[in-house]
This record gives structure tokens, C-alpha cells and sequence, in this order.
């Protein structure tokens, strides 16, 4: 009775997981809007994730046995994951990402203008440095024109 009490709770543990795992990628998602193609490699990996993470479950609790006791409990746990969880878990994981965030943010907005300022100046020197070549170029030009001259008359 032990065991099956161990191997259902298991079995819930990796549905709650696996709940979690989607929990990310819809966060991922409302963050950063996918194309279709990207949607359905995210859909794949999370099914082949969440596949080996059942089967690995299984095998460590249960020999690798997945009775239909297994299966419901994994059902449980994500439904319990989705019906009680999930909202607080998005909760703390978006509070926990903003203060991670937060002082890059503030870091990139202060160093943002003096960054402009720098390509502004080295777009400048770059501009006046194109000049100054090519009329360093077309002054080439005309003495090679002239030696050139020189050589046919010798």
C-alpha cells in the first residue's frame, strides 16, 4: 500500500512539473510573440520533455509499470498545477524576472545616450575620414594618370 501511495504521489510530482514546464513557455510567449514554426518546435519539445519526464518517473518509482493509477495521478497533478498554482506561480516568476531586470533596464536607459553620443562622434570622424580618403584617392589617381603619361612618352 506503501508503494502505490510513493508511486502515485510520483506520479503527481511530474504532472505538477510538467504543468510548470508549460507555465514557462507561456510566459515565453506572452513576452515574446513566436512565428507558427517556433510555436510548434516549442510544442514539440515540451511534449518530448514532459514524455521522458513521466517515463523516467515511472521507471524510478515503479519499474518502468504505468498502470492507470499512474496515469490519473499524472492527470491530477497538472489539472491541481492549472486549478491552484499556476496563477501564483506566474505571479512570482513575472515579480522574480522584473527585480532580475530591473537594474539592466535602468543600466541600458543610462547608458544609452552616452553610447549615442560615441556613434554620433565615430559616424563624424568616419564620414570625414571617407572624405579625406577619397580625395587622397583621386590625387593618386592623377599622379599614376601623369606617370603613366611619362612612361608612354619615354
Amino acid at each position: 500500500m506503501i508503494h502505490e501511495v510513493y508511486v502515485f504521489a510520483s506520479a503527481m510530482a511530474s504532472g505538477l512539473t510538467a504543468g510548470f514546464l508549460y507555465d514557462l513557455i507561456r510566459m515565453k510567449r506572452k513576452a515574446h510573440k513566436t512565428k507558427t514554426a517556433m510555436s510548434v518546435f516549442e510544442d514539440i519539445a515540451f511534449w518530448v520533455i514532459a514524455s521522458i519526464l513521466v517515463f523516467v518517473t515511472a521507471y524510478i518509482s515503479n519499474q518502468g509499470e504505468i498502470r492507470m493509477y499512474f496515469i490519473i495521478a499524472v492527470l491530477a497533478g497538472v489539472v491541481f498545477y492549472y486549478a491552484f498554482l499556476s496563477h501564483w506561480v506566474i505571479l512570482i516568476l513575472t515579480f522574480i524576472l522584473k527585480i532580475t531586470l530591473k537594474p539592466f533596464i535602468l543600466l541600458f536607459r543610462l547608458l544609452t545616450p552616452f553610447f549615442n553620443l560615441i556613434s554620433k562622434f565615430l559616424k563624424d570622424k568616419a564620414e570625414k575620414t571617407g572624405e579625406k580618403l577619397h580625395i587622397a584617392r583621386l590625387k593618386a589617381n592623377r599622379r599614376l594618370k601623369s606617370v603613366k603619361h611619362i612612361i608612354k612618352k619615354v
